[in-house]
């Protein structure tokens, strides 16, 4: 039973880290925290669901097409809800009321074009849904697999880095006008994050489809666990944030076999408030005071 538990806590954990890296990959150039990014992820569920069950398109393909859409459309947003506000007002925070409304635009478009209705997704051959015992648990081969990109996909995040567009954006992200004067570009830094962001959304919703089904709900409840996730492990600390998905998920699976399914959300919360109670910047924060 409690290896069942884990089991279940991991996968779930899996899909939290990877929207809280999709957050962080915005984050840490630009300090905007993207409220649409929930609904980017659930864009890319919904698009490659429909690719896959009704056009009947090869994963691949399908996998490809949603993660080229939704990068598109979050360049879109950055164009139009976010770099307008950054430039009359470098350090406001209009961006949370701008990112919100294109949350809520996607949302209301997306579903009033394809319904509310849930789309169940098979998991792409040759992986399957179906549980298995195995040494005592109860697995699928999509599980496994799911558990094992996530870590693989957080450590090639974190070598994007090392590459000459990761030293550039860990530099505006450092100091934007040091970055300026040597030659660094922060608008076009900016809009290269929300396009890799948009296009890890995509990613992210696409892995998610055969394990949540695809739904127009699935953007706010994404949207809610990365943030707590991206909380706990500091926002911008994409380690921080696989350590925080795997805590949240086992927690909530942990809470729904011994208590109900349906006090994982307050089970949730209060772990995010004991965390950040313990440690406002989250367990691997980067702040540093600073004497002025």
């Amino acid at each position: 039973m409690w290896l069942d538990m884990t089991v279940s806590g991991l996968t779930a954990g899996s899909l939290y880290c990877l929207v809280a890296v999709g957050f962080n990959i915005l984050y840490r150039p630009t300090k905007v925290f993207n409220f649409a990014q929930g609904d980017l992820v659930m864009v890319g569920s919904m698009a490659s669901a429909l690719l896959m069950t009704q056009l009947h398109w090869p994963w691949v393909a399908a996998f490809a097409a949603a993660v080229a859409v939704v990068a598109l459309l979050a360049l879109l947003e950055e164009r139009v809800a976010v770099a307008p506000v950054l430039r009359r007002s470098a350090g406001g925070t209009a961006w949370i009321i701008t990112t919100l409304a294109v949350a809520m635009i996607m949302s209301n478009i997306v579903g009033k074009v394809w319904g509310a209705d849930p789309i169940v997704v098979n998991a792409p051959a040759p992986l399957s849904n179906d549980v298995l015992p195995l040494g005592g648990v109860s697995v699928s081969s999509y599980q496994i697999v799911l558990i094992v990109l996530t870590i693989l996909l957080v450590a090639a995040v974190e070598l994007l880095y090392g590459s000459l567009w990761g030293k550039a954006a860990m530099a505006v992200a450092e100091d934007r006008d040091a970055a300026l004067l040597r030659g660094i570009d922060p608008a076009a830094i900016s809009r290269w994050s929300f396009a890799l962001g948009g296009a890890f959304a995509a990613l992210t919703g696409a892995l998610a489809a055969p394990v949540l089904s695809a739904s127009t709900t699935l953007g706010g409840m994404l949207l809610l666990k990365g943030f707590a996730t991206a909380a706990i492990g500091g926002l911008g600390s994409n380690r921080g944030a696989l350590i925080a998905g795997y805590m949240i998920g086992l927690t909530e699976a942990a809470s729904a076999l011994r208590l109900s399914p349906g006090y994982h959300n307050a089970v949730m919360l209060v772990l995010v408030l004991a965390v950040l109670l313990a440690r406002p910047g989250g367990l691997f924060s980067s702040l540093e005071a600073r004497t002025v």
